[in-house]
């Protein structure tokens, strides 16, 4: 694999001076998901300079079938692109590049090569889009066609990449990586310098904002351990739960934490059975490991079951912990709404990241926390405290010191108030009225409940110093997930800038 050639990519030193020329940030963002997007967008339509930053663990799906076979093929780890292309692209990126890239090919794409495919993709989404962003998607064909053409040799004719079905931001991303040499054969790991190049040369090609960037929070390769209310060890973390078929050491079976109404083809049960699962399924505590990644002569298989070598800290990102340290006094660290153990709260298992967040603090800076405005799978009939125990338990894993208390850590706490929200958001919020296809894809996301937090809490945590925002925040919108259209909650933009700006 060798980087292409007919491709412009600034060097890592142009890239260090563009960068700079814009000053210090005033926000930033750690974790991958829709809700991180949502923040970042948000606060740069406001003017902030924002960094968002994405998370480096992802067991499942089209993203982690990629960095196998690179792996198999390189011998280390690439970044999993999914997260970095998530909050880039719904963040940062022109409206109308990120419908193009968070798309999927088709199954039926035959024997189309990736310029083909790609092109068609953009002029799929010309067809739909107003007049108005006619010349950004043009401009952007041309880079993806050439992209496309580099592709196709490097990763679809090798084998290390099918096209029919395939996340067209994953592609993509690795794509522009092995373009830009951050992915190339003989060398002991990805070239950080290089990768900073490839995300500029993204950022620029999909018009995204200049007063922002995304960064990859660690480079290291972690998986995440999760240890559930049942008794249950899961090494692998959320993926592992949904897609686990049995069989392995963990003695996982499929659907054992999760309700069968959320399962294909299972049969009915008791709504007491039901909630007997979500109680079992609730993380109690987590950490991030190095695992054995199953026989690398076979192809990536998601019903793998790793197995745990060690407890891993993975080391912050040196250029990450640069933007921590160009926080503009006064600035902020928001820590969005997302999956609180797979996604948002990664950014505290890291080494480096505590110390990082003690000399901000004490140049002013601020952290927030926007609670997940409801529970998930995996944190079903959590209370805003088993948010605040899991960021401490990140804390005290990546440092080395159980003493720190989560007043030392954020300063504010921002939790909607459920109660005079819409039948259709209070139905949502319990899961309901989500169609079934929607639920089986995207089972992670099925709401189980509210986030709730008493008078008395707010006083408790008040007494410890920390500054709580509890007023209705929330609207339902229309969004794209993994290709899917189906309906969310959402923090209201300007509800959200209040509490958090």
């Amino acid at each position: 694999m060798s980087a292409a050639s007919g491709l412009s990519v600034p060097s890592a030193d142009e890239v260090r001076k563009e960068y700079g020329s814009r000053g210090q940030f005033d926000f930033v963002v750690p974790g991958g998901g829709h809700g991180a997007a949502a923040v970042c967008r948000a606060l740069l339509e406001e003017g902030y300079a924002v960094a968002g930053v994405a998370n480096p663990i992802d067991e499942g799906g089209h993203s982690a079938r990629i960095r196998w076979d690179l792996y198999r093929h390189l011998g280390y780890w690439p970044i999993i692109p999914g997260d970095t292309m998530n909050l880039l692209g719904g963040g940062f990126a022109h409206p109308a590049i990120y419908s193009v890239t968070n798309s999927r090919l088709p199954k039926d794409l035959g024997d189309r090569p990736a310029d083909v495919a790609f092109a068609e993709a953009v002029d799929a989404a010309i067809e739909k889009r107003p007049e108005s962003d006619r010349a950004a998607l043009e401009d952007f064909k041309s880079f993806l066609v050439e992209m496309g053409a580099a592709i196709q040799k490097e990763l679809v004719e090798p084998g290390l990449a099918s096209l029919p079905g395939a996340s067209l931001q994953n592609i993509l991303h690795v794509g522009v990586m092995v373009c830009a040499g951050a992915y190339r054969q003989g060398i002991p790991a990805l070239d950080q310098e290089r990768y900073l190049s490839g995300s500029y040369l993204l950022e620029r090609e999909m018009k995204a904002d200049r007063r922002g960037l995304v960064v990859p929070m660690s480079f290291d390769k972690v998986t995440l351990v999760t240890k559930h209310a049942g008794g249950r060890t899961v090494v692998g973390g959320i993926n592992r739960v949904l897609l686990a078929k049995g069989g392995g050491p963990n003695g996982l079976e499929y659907g054992d934490m999760v309700p069968n109404s959320m399962l294909p083809d299972a049969p009915r049960e008791s709504s007491e059975e039901e909630a007997k699962k979500l109680a079992s399924a609730k993380v109690v505590d987590w950490y991030p490991a190095e695992v054995e990644h199953g026989p690398t002569t076979e192809s990536f298989d998601n019903d793998w079951v790793f197995k745990e070598l060690h407890p891993f800290t993975p080391r912050i990102n040196p250029f990450l912990a640069e933007i921590v340290r160009s926080l503009k006094p006064g600035g902020s660290i928001v820590i969005p709404p997302g999956n609180a153990h797979e996604s948002t709260y990664t950014f505290f298992i890291m080494s480096g990241l505590w110390e990082e967040l003690r000399a901000a603090k004490l140049r002013g800076v601020r952290v927030t926390l926007v609670c997940n405005p409801v529970n998930l799978l995996l944190t079903a009939g959590y209370t805003v405290d088993d948010y605040l125990r899991a960021i401490e338990q990140g804390i005290a894993r990546a440092s080395g010191d159980a003493e720190i208390k989560i007043e030392q850590v954020i300063d504010r706490v921002v939790v909607n108030d459920p109660s005079t929200t819409s039948e259709k958001v209070q139905k949502m919020m319990q899961g309901e009225g989500i169609p079934l296809e929607v639920k089986r894809v995207l089972l992670h996301r099925t709401p189980t409940g509210p986030v709730t937090v008493t008078s008395d809490d707010i006083a408790r945590l008040g007494g410890r110093s920390l500054e709580v925002i509890y007023k209705p925040m929330l609207s339902v919108e229309t969004v794209s997930i993994r290709g899917i259209e189906t309906e969310a909650i959402s923090y209201e933009k300007e509800k959200l800038l209040e509490s958090i700006a």
